[in-house]
Order: structure tokens, then C-alpha cells, then sequence
């Protein structure tokens, strides 16, 4: 769950959850909500803006509760891409395209995170 990865990441860095969800441009009600675990799949825009209060990657949030494949799925960026290949895969199998484009994401991001 990514609330208790935010949990101890905030206390890491002695922020209160209203100095954070104000950071995050989030309301602290979300942001507790959050921390307790009621949300547990945040949209890639929030969590962005939560792992950019933190001074982290958003990638590490995604790593750290377990929800790559959220990630993955959710980067409007990496999704155009995806979208660029898409004619050229439509004559795979659906499993086929779905493993295409998933180590496609992979190595996008893992592009990105280095640079």
C-alpha cells in the first residue's frame, strides 16, 4: 500500500501532514485518508505532486508499495508513446501487444529515471 510508504517518508523529513498535503497542493482530509490506506491508488498526477513535496521520484513511491504496474499504466507521457507502436502491433496476438507494451513502459522509464 503506497499510504504507509508516504507515512514514513513525511516523517523522515519531520513534515505534519497539513505541510505536506499543502506542498502537494492535496487537502490534509486526502492526504490522511491516504496515510491510513483508504485510498490505495492514487492517480499518477497526485502522487507526482506528493513525491515532489517529498524531494523523491515518484517512481520510488510506485516501487516502494508495490504498484509498478500503476505506475506503468498510468504515465500519460509514456502512454503516447505506446500509442506511436500501436499500428505496427495490431497484427499480435492481445497477450503479445500487452508484454510489447509493458516492456516498452519498463525501459521508457527506466531511460528516464537515469537521466
Amino acid at each position: 500500500m503506497i499510504g504507509p510508504v508516504v507515512r514514513q517518508l513525511r516523517q523522515e523529513r519531520n513534515l505534519s501532514q497539513e505541510a505536506l498535503a499543502s506542498s502537494a497542493h492535496v487537502s490534509s482530509g486526502y492526504l490522511s485518508k491516504l496515510e491510513r490506506g483508504l485510498y490505495k491508488a492514487p492517480s499518477y498526477e497526485v502522487l507526482n505532486r506528493i513525491a515532489g513535496a517529498l524531494s523523491v521520484p515518484t517512481t520510488q513511491l510506485y516501487q516502494a508499495a508495490g504498484l509498478e504496474q500503476l505506475m506503468l499504466a498510468s504515465d500519460p507521457a509514456i502512454e503516447l508513446i505506446i500509442e506511436h507502436f500501436s499500428a505496427t502491433l495490431e497484427g499480435l496476438p492481445k497477450r503479445d501487444r500487452e508484454i510489447i507494451a509493458g516492456e516498452l513502459r519498463r525501459i521508457i522509464r527506466e531511460e528516464t529515471a537515469d537521466k
